[in-house]
């Protein structure tokens, strides 16, 4: 193998390389209208948390009234199973 043929295959892998960072960075950023960059995941990570705690908040209070507490006792069943994953063997 000569040294031209080496040069060859390594600049073949970094434009391969860029490429696929380019397409990682697109995939999982978002570019903002003030000029910043967010993470999609981070995003959809903490604003589903916000909500669950609302959600969870809100029903512990309605159970605190004692009002009805079917609704949100199945309520927070619901996030509590969002959260925990089914066992596994």
């Amino acid at each position: 193998m000569s040294s031209e043929e080496v040069e060859l295959k390594i600049n073949e892998l970094n434009i391969s390389k860029s490429f696929s960072e380019k397409e990682f960075q697109r995939k999982t950023y978002w570019d903002c209208c003030s000029g910043s960059r967010l993470d999609k995941r981070a995003v959809k990570f903490f604003s589903q948390l916000t909500i669950s705690l609302i959600v969870i908040i809100f029903s512990l209070y309605q159970l605190y009234k004692e009002t009805n507490t079917d609704i949100y006792l199945s309520l927070l069943t619901m996030i509590l199973g969002l959260y925990v994953d089914a066992p596994r063997l």
